[in-house]
């Protein structure tokens, strides 16, 4: 019998545990029908991209225009109007942040039937062309150790340069492609999970005080078909407590208010703000614009949002302006993007005072020059007004500081 207790224990105790060995993480089955109706008819979404996308264009890109002329200047800035780059660029964001991926095509002047051909200098640049995901395909290479260089966009075998593809997630090098999903269609479910919590909880207030009338033959009167008049008399009694405060019933009949208890709610809708701020990997602050909570100010988290955008620059924007901007300038500009950390004008002041301390010693010492100094108050944006000229002025100075004098010594040598 011990023997038997034994196995038994061992037996349930080798099962116990067992549940989490058993779940396995199934293919995510997410149309783009259902990410889009979540875009439209939930907030969460809609603010996650609308923000994400505000923040990534609102302070633009800052050019080097190196030797190009204001004449090329205006002719570029107008072309981006002409052809609505920044419509384009948003409608890639878009794409790209609630389905995953997304691509541009360029369409120029040459016919159809060449666009499986590698994109030709000569050709001019007609209109710039969003698809999204599951809109263009790549072609099976005839080498298998060769990534594809063919897609099929909508029945068109289409040039990879003829297209910009941004993907969200990090993106395949091999031969085999991995499908880029999206963060929204990873958290879809916490996103539900949480509209099903604020629901539930709404429906609780609205049903927190409950009044309950026990009235005499009330099952008599359903079953001779009387409900409209049980309904006429319970709104009669609503109508005469608010106006009187007061209730007039039978002396058989009997009133009740009952209050459901709504304790741990409050806490349980928070909990649920902070799971899907992880799950979208934003601030609360940011996503439900609700102030950091505890001795946390909140300023981590928004260091953080920020250096977020600044690696989506980077990886979604920086390769979409990469495939405009030769079509409108005839080459690449060198560029890089403004950042979203804003600082109030005492913050600068003092940043400023610091940095200036510390530059000018350095320059004292003579282990940088002013255009070293120039740039860098001008890259941390402490002062917006010093220009490229600004600059190429004190390198200029610097230089003819350090070349000896030519003129001769009208005292001789000593």
């Amino acid at each position: 019998m011990e023997l038997k207790i034994n196995d038994s224990l061992e037996n349930l105790v080798t099962k116990m545990g067992q549940m989490t060995a058993n779940r396995e993480y199934s293919p995510l089955k997410v149309t783009n029908t259902q990410l889009l109706n979540a875009y439209d008819n939930g907030w969460i979404a809609k603010r996650y991209i609308k923000k994400t996308i505000g923040d990534m264009l609102k302070m633009g890109r800052e050019i080097d225009w190196g030797e190009i002329d204001e004449t090329r200047k205006a002719d570029f800035y107008a072309a981006n109007n002409r052809f609505e780059t920044d419509g384009v660029v948003k409608d890639l964001l878009f794409n790209v942040l609630l389905y995953g991926e997304a691509a541009i095509l360029a369409i120029t002047d040459a016919a159809e039937e060449t666009y499986q051909t590698p994109l030709s200098p000569s050709e001019t640049i007609k209109q710039f062309i969003v698809f999204g995901k599951g809109e263009f395909k790549a072609v099976n290479a005839e080498h298998k150790f060769i990534r594809p260089t063919i897609y099929n966009v909508k029945g068109v075998k289409t040039h990879i340069s003829r297209l910009c593809i941004v993907q969200g997630g990090i993106k395949s090098y091999g031969v085999k492609q991995r499908e880029s999903v999206s963060d929204i269609a990873t958290a879809l479910d916490i996103i539900k999970m949480f509209d099903a919590i604020t629901l539930s909880v709404s429906d609780l207030i609205e049903e927190c005080k409950i009044d309950i009338y026990k009235m005499s033959g009330y099952n008599e009167q359903i079953v001779a078909g009387n409900e409209g008049e049980i309904l006429k008399r319970l709104r009669l009694i609503n109508e005469a407590k608010s106006y009187t405060n007061a209730i007039a019933m039978d002396t058989e009949d009997e009133y009740i208010s009952k209050e459901n208890n709504l304790t741990g709610v409050a806490e349980l809708w928070a909990k649920s703000c902070i799971v899907v701020a992880g799950a979208l990997n934003r601030p609360i602050s940011i996503l439900f614009g609700e102030g950091a909570g505890g001795f946390s100010s909140g300023e981590e988290d928004n260091r953080a949002y920020y250096e977020t955008i600044n690696e989506l620059q980077s990886t979604l924007l920086r390769p979409a302006y990469d495939f405009i901007d030769p079509f409108l300038l005839g080459e690449n500009l060198e560029y890089d993007f403004y950042s979203i950390d804003s600082l109030n004008d005492k913050e600068k002041a003092e940043i400023l005072n610091v940095k200036s301390t510390a530059l000018g010693n350095l320059l004292d010492k003579g282990v940088i020059t002013e255009a070293v100094i120039l740039k860098e108050l001008k890259d941390e944006g402490l002062i917006k007004n010093i220009s490229a000229d600004d600059i190429a002025e004190a390198e200029l100075l610097a230089k003819e500081l350090d070349e000896p004098s030519n003129e001769a010594n009208p005292f001789g040598t000593i």
